[in-house]
């Protein structure tokens, strides 16, 4: 494959933009927009010829913004075009971007069947900026291997590319009960992490499936109580936290309640700084003059008459 030095003229409606390797075709960003429409199509897109006439190799954004504004589309010629080859040469032509991993996983779906993994890592990673070596680069190649449903949640963003190792831990059932609480919300690193991780280790734990963890914590009926997507994600995250960690889950809210009790209509904050490995705990304030300094020892000295202090010095009660 190798572009040619023929440039020509077509209409949009000659050009046909389906190929698979159009991976990223679905953003127009306003800038292009209002550059094509103030000056024109500064650079050719990249077509070839198919079976049933012109097909686009790369410019889909460019493309798309000249069929909207009625105007013909300078093209240049790709001769003896494969599907490898063109893959590549749509990424050359969108070098400029910064792919992120959604972005990225996309493209390696596209090579996948046409390259071993040794391939992909040597010759795609690198061109997604991805070392061949790194963390990163493993965790593509596991995410490859999960089921398509999976795969699609990531290409969307609903998952973060670290999620893979433990859904790759897990069972086909394990994961089919969890999937529900991805499809529909997105979610960030830390909580998709640490929710699938506390389910996987609470089931490893306890001898059972994800499926009954969850049934045990009440996970199953959260999503369908009408919360807002951000209260959801955190009451599925306390639930899954307290079936991995009763004990510490019980002594945080306990501790917390406390605290609440001695802090309230104060301006300090008390904390457990040390997941309870000792039975201290921290007070902070902020001040910004000797005013609100004065008040902060005046509020001090109130609180240490607080009956809640027992509790928060020893949250797990007697038994401890």
């Amino acid at each position: 494959m190798h572009l040619t030095n023929e440039i020509f003229t077509a209409s949009a409606e000659a050009i046909r933009a389906e190929g698979s390797h159009l991976f990223w075709a679905d953003n127009i960003t306003e800038s292009l927009r209002n550059s094509i429409e103030e000056l024109g199509q500064s650079a050719p897109v990249l077509a070839y010829a198919g079976s049933d006439g012109l097909e686009l190799a790369a410019g889909a954004a460019r493309l798309t913004v000249l069929a909207e504004l009625g105007r013909p589309v300078l093209a240049r010629l790709v001769e003896d075009a494969d599907a490898v080859g063109l893959g590549l040469l749509y990424l050359a032509d969108n070098a400029h971007r910064q792919p992120d991993d959604a972005m990225r996983f996309k493209a390696l779906q596209y090579f996948r069947p046409l390259m071993d993994t040794e391939a992909l890592k040597r010759d795609i990673l690198p061109r997604l900026g991805v070392r061949p070596k790194s963390k990163d680069a493993r965790l593509f190649m596991d995410w490859l291997e999960l089921p398509a449903e999976w795969q699609a949640l990531l290409g969307r963003g609903f998952l973060p590319l670290a999620a893979g190792t433990v859904l790759g831990r897990m069972s086909d059932a394990d994961r089919d009960a969890v999937l529900p609480l991805f499809s529909a919300m997105s979610w960030s690193r830390s909580n998709a992490v640490n929710l699938l991780t506390w389910l996987f280790e609470a089931g490893r734990m306890a001898g059972c499936s994800v499926a009954e963890v969850m049934t045990r914590a009440g996970m199953d009926a959260l999503p369908d109580q009408g919360l807002s997507p951000k209260d959801a994600i955190a009451r599925l995250c306390a639930a899954a936290r307290q079936a991995r960690y009763p004990e510490l889950t019980r002594l945080r809210d306990c501790f917390d309640a406390a605290a609440r009790t001695v802090t309230s209509g104060t301006s300090w904050r008390l904390i457990q700084p040390d997941s309870f490995e000792t039975n201290g705990a921290e007070l902070s304030v902020r001040i910004a003059d000797k005013a609100q300094l004065a008040k902060a020892i005046e509020e001090l000295r109130a609180m240490a008459d607080s009956p809640a202090w027992q509790t928060v010095f020893n949250p797990g009660g007697e038994d401890e």
